[in-house]
């Protein structure tokens, strides 16, 4: 096992109006087979320009690995002004130890990535396998496409220890996100497969979907009227209303699934 340490220094995180860093090249894959001397050479985006790793992180290696998936990058300092961090990612662990900025996890395809805080809006963008924890809150579009994309997540698994911001899974086709607490409005809007469970409250989960799976512990604080009772089930133990949407795309399309308690 090879753990990789990359502390942002402080001259860094507090400098020029706190410039965002692109840690998009520092995936464990990409890192994997590289001294620390090639590491510190490692390019990364400041802002508009281009920096060595060992510019803006103090950097150390430990161990060895034989294959990405035996690396683990552990990022430490005021993470919340880095963003794209295991971008891409397709094996190996990160390790966050802050909050984080925007696209966290990003198409990532493999691997494991903890957040040890909140990430903001992005993470999990188009994600397509892997495991994404962020232990604090999320902001909004959490697995959802970018803009002019047809398609957001397609595979992986996602947990967001806190609460998440508005349309979560946004053009979702695949894989799970599990919510522990509350979500901001439209969930699950657009989506054509996968599994959402939201353990807290939604507000009109599910608008436009047209397959996947949508399960809420919680309330459901306005609900789509466009979404037509199917049955009362049992889902986990817990009895739950069965509904099927979103009628609005057309009953031929509406294949979507609601669990409301």
């Amino acid at each position: 096992m090879q753990t990789i340490r990359l502390k942002l220094r402080e001259e860094v995180a507090v400098r020029n109006a706190r410039i965002p860093v692109d840690a998009s090249s520092l995936t464990p894959d990409k890192l994997f087979g590289k001294r620390e001397s090639e590491i510190k050479a490692v390019k990364v985006w400041w802002g508009n320009r281009e920096e060595n790793t060992g510019e803006l992180f103090d950097v150390s290696v430990e161990g060895e690995a034989g294959s990405a998936e035996e690396v683990k990058t552990v990022m430490e300092g005021d993470l919340s002004r880095v963003k794209h961090i295991g971008e891409g990612m397709k094996a190996g662990e990160i390790e966050a130890n802050s909050d984080v900025d925007m696209h966290c996890g990003a198409m990532m395809a493999g691997g494991r990535i903890t957040v040890k805080g909140n990430a903001d809006c992005w993470a999990g963008r188009e994600m397509r396998g892997g495991e994404l924890i962020i232990e604090g809150d999320a902001g909004d579009n959490l697995c959802a496409m970018y803009r002019g994309e047809m398609t957001g997540m397609t595979g992986g698994r996602v947990v967001v220890g806190g609460n998440a911001g508005e349309c979560v899974g946004q053009y979702m086709a695949g894989g799970e996100i599990v919510i522990k607490r509350n979500v901001d409005i439209l969930a699950g809007l657009n989506m054509k497969g996968g599994k959402i469970t939201i353990e807290g409250d939604a507000v009109m989960p599910g608008a436009d979907m047209t397959g996947g799976e949508v399960v809420v512990k919680g309330k459901v604080l306005d609900m789509m009227p466009s979404f037509k009772f199917v049955e009362t089930t049992t889902v986990e133990g817990e009895e739950y209303k069965k509904y099927q949407g979103d009628l609005a795309m057309t009953e031929k399309k509406a294949k979507g699934v609601l669990y409301v308690r």
